[in-house]
């Protein structure tokens, strides 16, 4: 005989009254599991479990959220606790908050893994996209994509010398997103020098930013929402294989590389909008995606199975605030999308630079590494310009990843010590952060 299994834990002992609150729900919520139960099921030793049931610790959200997904049988009685688990969680990290009104269902971004499919949730409308007749003069056949891939925008990792509050908003409108080395806590970087970071969330492994918000996909590729405040996130789905943000739209190619959807903008619903693909990019000229069988490159026009052929197989794509280029697949030249001067039947490509590496594109222009990989070009308006090549001006060393904001360029370094930032306007580098595991680079509205 075992003995007193899942026996109830005494009163709850926190600091505050909020503490309580929480260790009274979570208590509740493991009634009848022990905390060798506990320990054995979750990622959490037996210490840390009583700990948090007894209010002298804050069991992390993500665990918290994993809690009630596992004991809650059905949708609804699951939906009210992931309000009161939210409400509460966020009093106790501090009680100054209100607690009167529920907010959305936020989960940290080190979400654990969750009965969430790829392409094959419940609330996933599965439209006839990539299967409708192509239109002759756009397109040969119909779009069918496949693949894996990141989205254009730099994906994010890093922890910095400091992480004091909130900082003010840089002149450059350009937001930085990182996560520490291995993974461990989100940062946004809302300063002018390496002080300016604040904590905004848990561990994650990728980062997307666009005008549609900041996400992240935690442990288990579950995708989550950041909310706009520090600790607040939403999980809206699987992350899959890929992840675009293009304007309002957010767009992921499923798991198992069959289908690109769009999510719907509420909970964990996603439409399908085409077939398989090989990578998504996402920016302010639409979104792209390239064919697994050939490597063709596609723009979608906004309704589902409605795509685009734009032009034959490359080395690498990049968008930046108005074009899309690309980089033919012997890497020698650099060409330019320009739909509106295309003498049909030849595509609308113009030549714009000459050899190059992997391209990198936002609202600061055109940036490459060059052929051999080592240093970091930018795209000079006059070719005549002193640079490496036909329009290309060197700028400095390359790095382990390149994220493009409004006026500058961040480059985290190859040994993923620090972040740094070149600016186009005075053409200097400064330190802003480090070390780092990789960087996210956007302007999201929170929201």
């Amino acid at each position: 005989m075992t003995g007193r299994v899942g026996r109830r834990q005494g009163r709850a002992r926190g600091s505050t009254e909020q503490a309580n609150a929480l260790a009274e729900f979570l208590l509740t919520l493991t009634e009848g599991t022990t905390v060798r139960e506990l320990a054995a099921r979750y990622p959490v030793g037996k210490t840390l479990w009583g700990e948090y049931r007894a209010g002298e610790k804050i069991i992390p959200l993500d665990l918290l959220v994993q809690l009630v997904e596992d004991r809650t049988a059905d949708e609804r009685s699951r939906r009210q606790r992931m309000e009161t688990a939210a409400r509460l969680h966020s009093a106790a990290l501090d009680p100054a908050t209100p607690t009167t009104a529920a907010p959305p269902v936020p989960v940290s971004a080190d979400a654990p893994p969750v009965s969430v499919s790829s392409g094959d949730d419940s609330s996933t409308k599965d439209a006839e996209a990539g299967e409708a007749p192509a239109k002759a003069r756009r397109r040969s056949r119909p779009l069918l994509f496949a693949g894996s891939g990141l989205v254009l925008v730099a994906f994010a990792l890093l922890i910095p010398l400091a992480w004091p509050g909130p900082a003010s908003t840089p002149d450059t409108g350009t937001t930085v997103f990182a996560t520490g080395p291995g993974g461990q806590g989100v940062f946004q970087w809302g300063g002018t020098d390496t002080t300016g970071w604040t904590r905004i969330g848990e561990n994650a492994t990728r980062l997307w930013s666009g005008p549609a918000g900041l996400f992240a996909a935690g442990t288990g590729n579950r995708l989550l929402k950041y909310g706009g405040r520090p600790g607040l996130w939403t999980a809206i789905g699987d992350a899959g294989q890929d992840v675009a943000v293009s304007g309002s739209g957010v767009y992921r190619l499923d798991a198992d590389r069959k289908a690109v959807r769009v999510w719907d903008g509420h909970g964990t619903s996603w439409t399908q909008i085409g077939g398989p693909a090989a990578r998504l990019y996402g920016g302010e000229p639409g979104l792209f995606a390239t064919d697994p069988d050939d490597g063709r490159i596609f723009r979608y026009l906004g309704r589902p199975g409605d795509w685009e052929f734009v032009g034959t197989a490359g080395a690498s794509f990049a968008l930046t605030s108005g074009d899309l280029y690309g980089l033919n697949p012997e890497r020698t030249a650099v060409n330019r999308w320009v739909p509106d001067q295309r003498p049909a039947p030849v595509l609308p490509w113009v030549h714009a630079a000459g050899p190059a590496g992997t391209l990198y594109g936002g609202a600061a222009g055109l940036y490459s590494t060059d052929p051999s990989g080592r240093r970091l070009r930018v795209l000079s308006p006059d070719p005549a310009s002193p640079g490496t090549g036909q329009g290309w001006q060197d700028i400095g060393a390359a790095g382990a990843e390149v994220g493009v904001g409004r006026r500058e360029v961040y480059v985290l370094t190859a040994d993923r010590s620090e972040i740094v930032q070149w600016s186009r306007d005075t053409a200097a580098w400064r330190r802003i952060g480090g070390p780092a595991l990789s960087l996210a680079v956007g302007t999201p509205s929170g929201r």
